[in-house]
């Protein structure tokens, strides 16, 4: 017999696994289709039906003109999902490859793309919910673009992959997030600068280079996002940090605000660890 403790233990991870069979038995992904904003030729939105009263959702954004279908396939972001009680979604935008090569197109949220996700969450789920967001290359410039227009509806984001982005500006609301890139990937200059012009702004960001990834995505990094994202689910006081993403060493709220470009923040020191062994590569 399993002893009281270890069965306590046991228990979410056997809550975990029984809402996915119940998943692959009776869910399907599902897509609802909206009207097109301008400069759009595709708003589809993915879903998965995978909790009944979701405290928030999670939004995978693929590659540009990319389906999120099979991000949310992805066991892990199910599991993710299921355990902290969130809808799960991806968007399959699509503009023509002109206008997104001029950063235009869906890319930008405020002009149609933002709404219609807005709008995709209230029809799924019967009401606006806080949002996660992670978005990979096309995906991340659609991600940085979403926090900058309606940074109170986001609770926590990443931004993978992206090179030419619009300057961020001060705000009163700074949803926390996490600016990363692959340390071989061409996309690694833009990205440190937009992230070093956040900071500079005073937004809680954090930045991660990738060690021997080029233009792709990572499932270590992947695991960290999740991480991170539970801890702004389940804040602790007094529990942030300010980092140096140069000496790898925390650092105090002083300090962070006298060299912003070269701070972060982590919303959790538990994060600590993880997060340095990316740079000890």
């Amino acid at each position: 017999m399993f002893k009281k403790s270890r069965l306590h233990k046991l228990l979410p991870i056997l809550t975990v696994s029984l809402c996915l069979l119940s998943l692959s038995a009776h869910s399907e992904i599902q897509t609802l289709s909206m009207k097109a904003a301008t400069d759009m030729t595709r708003s589809d939105v993915c879903y998965l039906p995978i909790v009944g009263k979701p405290k928030a959702v999670l939004v995978l954004c693929p590659g540009y003109n990319g389906n999120g279908t099979g991000l949310i396939q992805q066991k892990a972001w199910q599991e993710f999902a299921v355990s902290e009680n969130l809808g799960l979604m991806g968007i399959h935008f699509e503009s023509p490859v002109n206008l997104l090569s001029e950063c235009q197109g869906y890319y930008q949220a405020s002009k149609g793309s933002g709404e219609i996700l807005l709008a995709s969450i209230r029809k799924i789920y019967g009401r606006d919910l806080p949002i996660l967001i992670f978005g990979f290359s096309g995906g991340a410039h659609f991600t940085t673009r979403l926090i900058a227009w309606k940074p109170e509806n986001i609770l926590g984001w990443c931004a993978q992959g992206a090179g030419v982005l619009d300057e961020p500006v001060p705000s009163k609301s700074n949803p926390p997030g996490i600016m990363a890139c692959g340390g071989d990937d061409t996309r690694l200059g833009g990205a440190l600068i937009f992230f070093k012009q956040g900071r500079a702004a005073q937004k809680p960001w954090l930045w991660i280079e990738v060690p021997k990834t080029g233009h792709a995505m990572s499932a270590k990094l992947d695991n960290f996002i999740r991480s991170y994202f539970k801890v702004l689910l389940h804040p602790a006081s007094d529990a942030s940090a300010w980092v140096d993403i140069d000496l790898m060493k925390e650092i105090s709220a002083t300090e962070a605000q006298q060299k912003p470009s070269l701070s972060g923040w982590l919303p959790d020191r538990s994060l600590f660890n993880s997060w340095a062994e990316f740079h000890e590569n």
